[in-house]
């Protein structure tokens, strides 16, 4: 299977490792072509193997890719959608990595909904250190049609990631999990990034009733787009944190300490739009919104 992928944060990186050592994969990363020139010189490393991707710049001529993976952060989406295009046929699939619950709107506003698959990804644990990436727990692709209809092109990339070893499940109800992901985000990724609380302490009773009460705010907005959370769901996301290594951080707190933008654009400032829409009081992402917008600043 062709597939292309940008995006080699820490996930992006880890997922495409796991792809291109499966000889039925023929990769594709796609940078920019100063980060194409960095990687081409110093090469990348994911726990502790140098990598050898096959790095092509947007520019260049491509053949339409199977499968296009989106692994970016959300405020580089806009040039992601723009910089996939030459990779992009008519019956490419497209699946988006990054977290939320927006980005497939988004991309198939360019490309169309029939190419996209929901996904997201769960429990990887991967961090990064300028070139070295490393990950103790791959954790797993979780994707599927809207619908979690087994559909033709949902059980061929399953079958493709059985063949490369990459963890994976094509859920019943992919939209309901897709907000589940997304409530995880939203009320562990934000609080830990304003605190500076690894996985360790997040996982304590102080950590759970501020995620307990986040998630609530989540909840209520959810019903009013047709998802119910429930607690099982929110005890099911705390059973997956026992299992992440203690002293690794979110990716949004891994984004404070580098000094980059987070994603609290995706997170808390698409509950409170939702939360307007609807009518539904959101204070405590407002709140969240407003502390990490200062933390950005710092």
């Amino acid at each position: 299977m062709k597939i292309s992928i940008i995006g080699l944060g820490a996930i992006g990186a880890s997922y495409a490792a796991i792809l291109n050592a499966c000889p039925q994969v023929s990769l594709s990363v796609l940078l920019d072509d100063h980060r194409l020139s960095r990687y081409e010189k110093n090469g990348l490393k994911v726990n502790g193997d140098l990598q050898n991707f096959n790095y092509i710049s947007p520019a260049a001529s491509a053949a339409p890719a199977d499968l296009v993976i989106i692994a970016v952060k959300y405020g580089d989406l806009p040039l992601a959608i723009e910089s996939v295009k030459n990779h992009v046929g008519e019956n490419t699939v497209i699946m988006s990595l990054l977290n939320g619950i927006d980005s497939e709107e988004i991309i198939g506003a360019t490309y169309g909904m029939e190419k996209m698959l929901y996904s997201m990804c769960l429990g990887i644990d991967a961090q990064r250190t300028e070139q070295d990436i490393h990950y103790g727990s791959p954790g797993k692709i979780v994707f599927g049609e809207k619908s979690g209809q087994m559909t033709s092109r949902v059980q061929k990339i399953s079958d493709l990631f059985k063949q490369a070893n990459l963890p994976h499940e094509c859920p019943k109800d992919m939209y309901k999990q897709l907000w589940w992901k997304f409530m995880i985000n939203v009320c562990s990724n934000q609080p830990t990034a304003i605190v500076g609380a690894n996985y360790r302490l997040l996982n304590s009773p102080d950590g759970y009733e501020i995620m307990r009460m986040i998630m609530l705010e989540v909840r209520h907005v959810a019903l009013k787009k047709g998802v119910e959370i429930t607690d099982s769901d929110f005890e099911k996301w705390l059973d997956i944190l026992d299992t992440m290594v203690p002293e690794s951080k979110t990716s949004m707190l891994q984004d404070i300490d580098a000094g980059r933008k987070t994603e609290v654009d995706m997170l808390a400032g698409v509950i409170r739009k939702l939360g307007r829409e609807h009518c539904v009081p959101t204070p405590y992402n407002d709140l969240m919104y407003h502390m990490l917008k200062l933390r950005e600043q710092v």
